[in-house]
């Protein structure tokens, strides 16, 4: 079967939704992923097999080159290994890899990158996983199940506090039979674990404190890490033993931190660069009918923009109180005129989601009325005030808070807009401490469903609205023990229905950045979780 283009897909995609992405330039690319051009794993659960590559490159790739691109943040070095942290995510992406990577803009569909193939037991507690022969890392020591063991234990190691610990910690045991296999034994059945290893980059334990200690990076990508200078760039060059032999066609990526927006745009409309991570999606707007661009956004929904609500604060802590904000969010005005890109939505799933509830989509459409009705329901007074509070990093929710400020002004509540560091708002986040509204985005809803409610701090519990009840873990309990494909089905439409109904956590619409590139940039793409994908990535004359 022949692979198909993930840039057309995403386009396909996303013009129905008012919006277009312009492709010109960026030429046709298979769905690699780490493996050979357009290779198609057909794979079905509970295992995957490596299948046969074909191709449909239209255009002959050229060797060479050095890619520029321009960033908003720095590395942060001890994130490296054990967080999604989007500040490495071109570092990731060039040096590191996983077991397996799912496929872009459809169901999860998970294909083979350091493991040829997986299979579950039938009873879905045993994963094993058989890894690619030649793959070495970038010291040329080459990779063995010992490392894989290694680096999921990393994961599962409370004091490591990893973004992935919640998941990791269902493996309770790794077998390495020999030096090309893993055997994970899991707690109880555990499909969702797959996840844990589209997610888990493999990391060198020999040199995992140099990476920690922000001196040295080291993976089996296709890119090897060469230098970083604080604040300044950081610089990563082939990899000559890469397992692909005909990969990367790029002898260098370097990428250079530039915190505003408008500098960014003025090296890259200059020639002083050939991608620009994050503009503001105006700039970006402006550019999607621009020959010379390409903008590219994820092929699925992989962050959403919310309103958080605290259930501790006395007069929201009735839900009829929180479906009222709901009410008050015109959320494709939002898109309109704030965000841009994306689509307004008030389930937090992708549609491609098994989770997707199609029928529920429209249930607090925009309706100021009955948003007034029911805060009169709930006895909530005129006159009181509430804070917002949101991330300094993301002015887009600083917009729309203040678009529910005024909302809220009408029925004579006052919202105090209150701006934090990143920092800060994620403590706040984790510890459940604002006491009022919060937004900022979440993600996760591009995985296995269950795992929502397993990494996210806004949805799992303990949660960011310090919300829980008897049913809500029931809930979670039944999504993430089910099996049963029909009967999973039903239990997403109840959670579905019980979010909508509590409303401790309102979506507002998929949260997209757009990356830009110069049509001199071809093959580059992000993967489902945006991360970019480098190894088919190559310059024009």
């Amino acid at each position: 079967m022949a692979a198909s283009n993930p840039l057309e897909e995403a386009g396909k995609r996303f013009i129905n939704r008012r919006r277009f992405l312009q492709t010109a330039g960026l030429g046709t690319v298979g769905l690699a992923l780490g493996i050979s051009v357009g290779c198609d794993n057909k794979s079905n659960a509970p295992g995957g097999t490596l299948a046969s590559p074909t191709s449909q490159v239209t255009e002959q790739p050229v060797r060479g080159g050095t890619l520029r691109v321009l960033a908003s943040s720095d590395l942060a070095p001890a994130t490296v290994i054990n967080s999604l942290n989007p500040a490495n995510y071109w570092l990731n992406s060039a040096v590191h890899e996983r077991l397996i990577d799912y496929r872009p803009a459809q169901a999860l569909d998970p294909q083979p990158q350091l493991a040829e193939s997986w299979a579950f037991s039938p009873d879905y507690t045993s994963l094993t996983f058989k890894l690619r022969s030649g793959v070495k890392f970038h010291t040329g020591r080459p990779l063995t199940s010992e490392d894989v063991k290694w680096n999921i234990e990393l994961r599962g190691d409370p004091k490591t506090a990893s973004q992935l610990l919640g998941v990791a910690k269902w493996v309770q045991k790794v077998e390495t039979p020999d030096a090309q296999t893993v055997v994970c034994r899991l707690d109880r059945p555990r499909p969702a674990v797959l996840d844990l290893f589209h997610g888990m980059f493999i990391g060198d334990p020999e040199t995992h404190q140099e990476t920690m200690d922000g001196k040295n990076f080291v993976g089996t990508g296709p890119f090897k890490f060469k230098e970083w200078v604080p604040g300044d760039h950081w610089t990563m060059v082939r990899n000559p033993d890469y397992w692909q032999k005909d990969r990367p066609y790029l002898d260098e990526i370097t990428v250079r931190v530039i915190p505003d927006n408008s500098t960014k745009l003025i090296n890259l409309q200059t020639g002083e660069a050939d991608v620009a991570v994050v503009l503001e999606p105006r700039d970006a707007k402006d550019l999607l009918n621009d020959k010379n661009y390409a903008v590219l956004t994820a092929p699925v929904m992989y962050n959403c923009w919310y309103v958080g609500i605290d259930v501790k604060n006395p007069y929201f802590s009735d839900k009829r109180a929180r479906q009222a904000i709901s009410y008050l969010l015109d959320r494709q005005r939002i898109v309109d005129t704030i965000l841009f890109f994306g689509e307004a939505t008030q389930l937090v799933w992708d549609k491609n989601s098994p989770a997707y509830t199609p029928e529920l989509a429209h249930t607090q459409d925009y309706n100021p009325a009955k948003a007034k009705d029911l805060l009169a329901q709930a006895g909530v007074p005129s006159g009181i005030t509430v804070t917002h509070t949101c991330p300094t990093g993301y002015a887009e929710s600083h917009a729309f808070s203040e678009i529910l400020q005024a909302e809220l002004a009408k029925l004579g509540i006052k919202s105090s807009i209150e701006k934090i560091d990143s920092g800060p708002f994620i403590q706040k986040l984790s510890a459940a401490q604002f006491g009022g509204f919060f937004s900022s985005g979440v993600g996760f809803m591009n995985m296995t469903p269950s795992n929502l409610f397993v990494f996210s701090y806004p949805y799992r519990i303990p949660n960011a609205s310090n919300f829980d009840t008897p049913e809500y873990r029931q809930l979670l309990t039944d999504i993430s023990e089910t099996v049963d494909e029909a009967e999973l089905k039903k239990i997403y439409v109840k959670m579905n229905q019980y979010l909508l109904d509590q409303s401790f956590m309102i979506p507002i619409a998929s949260m997209e950045r757009p990356m830009i590139a110069t049509a001199k940039v071809k093959g580059l793409h992000y993967n489902r979780s945006a991360f970019p994908v480098l190894v088919n990535t190559w310059k024009s004359k």
